[in-house]
């Protein structure tokens, strides 16, 4: 039997190994930030609007499935049952890095046309890493008749990857991207987060959408070192920004650029913290891979709709009957964190 592809070999290493250190706790700071409840909330839980406005199309719930995977005919399986999934919910759903596509299209190409396949009028987004050029970006944007494009910042992952890359000129291509293609941009992190300099170098080419895909989920440092033969090299998760960091770097810009989040949302309480402190949305991408690797697609949508459910009750302890309102609640940060803001300068 011919061997696989190494990089659609590494896609399939990727799925093993994040199920391998998947962990239901969460390390992105959330623990820091507490929300006051409203003793007199004045609502009815039945009243409460879920419903939120992603890049100017109304979803169901303020979440999204985040960039997983794509690429292998084992995680063919699984993108399909994502769009599935993201179908029930009516919140949108994001390829992994399609860049594999991009060199193997007639290999790899059904492990993404999957996603639009099972979910003709969902939101789909495409993605591409930042070292893409902007026709390509706009072949994977066509391929899955996507509704937004995701590029993706990876310089840790590269650095800790046996084959990674190690030049990191991005800032052209992304500036190309988001002036030639035909749908909006979110550039994201994949998990070490995004700082005030690196949203200000955005802003300056254009870039009006950014998940900050803060540390605290999936550590593709953790990743790449446990494919790495020859050197350990997980140390470089060191230099990342929580999600909740990220959060707070991101203040100056949250009214100029919509500002997503993700990266370690484990529970409820995770989600309506980000959007209190200024997330537009919330994504998700290692939780739902978990339950979709050790259950039932049902069973999967079945958590889903019991994590929603508590979404409804946690808006309704703070008197929140909207998304917009979240953002009017009282929070609380533990001394780290006011630490961390008083040392970057950062005011709430």
């Amino acid at each position: 039997m011919p061997k696989q592809d190494a990089q659609m070999q590494r896609k399939v290493e990727h799925l093993f190994l994040a199920e391998k250190f998947f962990t239901d706790e969460s390390f992105a700071d959330f623990d820091g930030v507490r929300l006051l409840h409203d003793a007199l909330p004045e609502l009815r839980l039945q009243d409460i609007d879920l419903s939120t406005n992603f890049l100017g199309s109304k979803m169901a719930l303020p979440i999204y499935f985040n960039a997983i995977t794509g690429g292998s005919n084992q995680s063919a399986h699984f993108n399909k049952e994502l769009s599935q999934l993201a179908h029930t919910l009516s919140i949108p759903v994001s390829s992994g890095s399609m860049g594999v596509y991009l060199r193997l299209p007639a290999e790899t190409k059904t492990s993404f046309t999957t996603l639009r396949e099972n979910n003709p009028d969902g939101f789909v987004i495409a993605n591409v890493s930042a070292k893409a050029n902007a026709a390509q970006a706009q072949e994977a944007i066509d391929l899955l008749q996507a509704n937004a494009l995701q590029i993706h910042l990876n310089a840790i992952q590269e650095l800790a990857m046996p084959e990674g890359d190690q030049a990191f000129l991005w800032l052209d291509n992304i500036k190309n991207i988001v002036s030639n293609v035909s749908v909006p941009v979110i550039v994201k992190e994949v998990g070490f987060g995004i700082s005030q300099k690196n949203l200000t170098q955005l802003y300056k080419a254009g870039v009006r959408n950014v998940d900050v895909s803060g540390s605290g989920g999936t550590d593709f440092a953790q990743i790449e070192s446990a494919r790495n033969q020859e050197l350990d090299l997980t140390y470089l998760n060191q230099f990342s920004l929580s999600t909740v960091e990220s959060l707070l770097e991101s203040l100056p810009f949250q009214n100029k650029m919509t500002i997503f989040a993700s990266g370690g949302i484990i529970t409820p309480m995770d989600v309506i913290k980000a959007i209190r402190l200024g997330a537009s949305a919330v994504g998700m991408s290692g939780l739902v891979l978990h339950h979709l690797q050790k259950s039932s697609l049902s069973e999967t949508e079945a958590f889903f709709n019991e994590f929603t459910k508590q979404l409804r009750l946690i808006m309704a302890a703070i008197g929140a009957k909207s998304i917009a309102e979240i953002k009017k609640a009282p929070i609380v940060f533990d001394e780290d964190l006011i630490n961390y803001m008083n040392q970057r300068n950062i005011k709430f």
